[in-house]
């Protein structure tokens, strides 16, 4: 097995994964109807999300335990960007929305806590799409946030009781997730903490790493794929093995595949603007009628503005991050 710091595909899987979520969400909203089986793995696509999340928060706060530090670096990763695309959907929603003051009001401090069930739209101005919020990919970003605030937390307890602390907060997670479906509760599944299970494979994945490599990559790889692809609506599949399943894949993916290195990684930016790229072609009447055509458009338009946010939004940020925190090493 390699090292973790060796070459890997993790820029290449983030990428990937964000454009999964595209295909599905631009099928639905266009009410495309496509049924060849890329454009639905969003599910998969986002839980991956999560495990990669794991992996590397974890391993983040591993190189450097400063708390202060670890959310100075997650706060300059993730918030001016979101806080730059929550305005511009409120400027959206001042111009052509009928809700009132409060509503709006309501929206922009909802969404801005990333708290968007509270408000996923003003008015009624996308009544007439397939689905009316105006970003219906943001509620992960909730999760995310929360799991970020439980790392320092997470990694004390393994620190004083060792890796079975991890295994009792993944079967907690694994009765929350039976004790909604028992309800029939399904919205329930999608909120956190739900998806520590996912969080934990991906640390469970790191701390295990070096045993990982003992088996063969190969078979183990495609053995986790079968499975994936065989019991995935099982339910007691699903809920307890499935994220080892994918995670187990995701790190052969990731580490025995031959690096493809790329100079970019719009992923976080490519998943949270392509949402309303599509809902506002749409809105405006310029989606064209050619379902090709209205997918070519729209995934270029949304590589290019992430591309570009990446470059001069993202990077930027993220070095100004870094800047501060090296200041403050040096006071």
């Amino acid at each position: 097995m390699k090292n973790k710091t060796d070459t890997n595909n993790f820029d290449l899987i983030r990428n990937i994964l964000s454009f999964l979520v595209f295909f599905t969400h631009w099928n639905i909203l266009t009410a495309g109807d496509n049924e060849f089986f890329l454009f639905h793995l969003s599910g998969i696509a986002i839980d991956l999300f999560f495990v990669v999340s794991g992996f590397l928060i974890w391993w983040s706060y591993n190189a450097d335990r400063n708390i202060s530090n670890f959310y100075l670096k997650r706060f300059f990763r993730v918030f001016p960007l979101y806080f730059i695309l929550i305005s511009l959907q409120t400027v959206f929603f001042i111009y052509y929305s009928n809700g009132s003051i409060a509503e709006l009001f309501k929206y922009f401090i909802a969404n801005i806590f990333f708290l968007n069930f509270f408000a996923a739209t003003v008015g009624d101005v996308l009544g007439v799409l397939e689905i009316s919020a105006i970003n219906g990919s943001l509620w992960t970003l909730k999760n995310e946030i929360a799991f970020y605030i439980l790392i320092p937390v997470l990694f004390k307890l393994y620190a004083k009781y060792g890796v079975k602390v991890l295994f009792t907060i993944y079967v907690c997670s694994v009765i929350y997730m039976f004790y909604f479906h028992y309800l029939n509760n399904e919205r329930m599944l999608v909120q956190f903490p739900a998806q520590m299970r996912l969080f934990l494979t991906g640390i469970l994945l790191y701390i295990f790493f070096d045993k990982i490599g003992k088996y063969r990559p190969i078979l183990t790889a495609a053995v986790c794929l079968i499975l994936i692809i065989l019991f995935r609506d099982n339910v007691y599949f699903r809920f307890i093995a499935y994220p080892f399943a994918l995670g187990v894949f995701l790190i052969y993916f990731v580490y025995h595949i031959k690096p493809i290195i790329l100079k970019f990684d719009f992923s976080y930016s490519f998943y949270i603007v392509h949402f309303p790229l599509i809902q506002l072609a749409i809105l405006f009447e310029l989606n064209p009628s050619n379902p090709i055509i209205s997918f070519i458009l729209l995934f270029s338009l949304t590589v290019l503005i992430s591309y570009v946010s990446e470059l001069y939004i993202e990077k930027r940020f993220i070095k100004l991050g870094r800047k501060i925190i090296k200041m403050r090493k040096l006071t």
